[in-house]
């Protein structure tokens, strides 16, 4: 079994093979990881503060206003550190969110799940997004945002 919590397949970590239920780092309060969303953003836009895709592409959704929450709901794609008394998140594990984008696994609108795939495409380049497809049927709202995340990632300043 894999935990998506600890990220053990093999009992190395835990001394037992085990999924999300019997990981000792799952929150058994309620059943579920509990991460604050404007401390994720804040946490991961500080972690990308020396790579201008990684800010682009953090910046592009926090901008969006909606991936940030819903990435919180879902814990096993973020990097999230279990070495302290508690769970801290401190990244996306781009290449699991471009793998829960093909899977189609992401409840969004077609627009939404566009913004996710341009930030996942600036954030990593093993992410392979095709610019065409993802920017076609945008709003002029969600273009600008592209447009200024592009811009970000390039490194200039935007101009206007």
């Amino acid at each position: 079994m894999f935990c998506e919590y600890c990220g053990d397949i093999d009992g190395d970590e835990t001394g037992i093979d085990h999924d999300e239920r019997d990981c000792p780092r799952y929150d058994t309060d309620n059943g579920t990881l509990t991460i604050d969303p404007a401390g994720l953003a804040d946490t991961v836009l500080a972690a990308a503060d020396g790579s201008p895709t990684l800010r682009a592409a953090i910046g592009l959704l926090a901008d969006h206003g909606l991936w940030i929450q819903r990435l919180t709901d879902r814990p096993g794609l973020l990097l999230i550190d279990y070495s302290g008394p508690a769970p801290v998140a401190y990244g996306v594990d781009w290449l699991k969110v471009v793998q829960a984008l093909e899977a189609k696994e992401l409840p969004a609108s077609s627009g939404e799940l566009r913004i996710l795939a341009i930030a996942a495409s600036l954030a990593d380049t093993a992410a392979h997004i095709p610019l065409g497809d993802a920017v076609s049927g945008l709003d002029a709202t969600n273009l600008e945002r592209v447009l200024k995340a592009i811009t970000t990632a390039n490194g200039r300043p935007r101009v206007r």
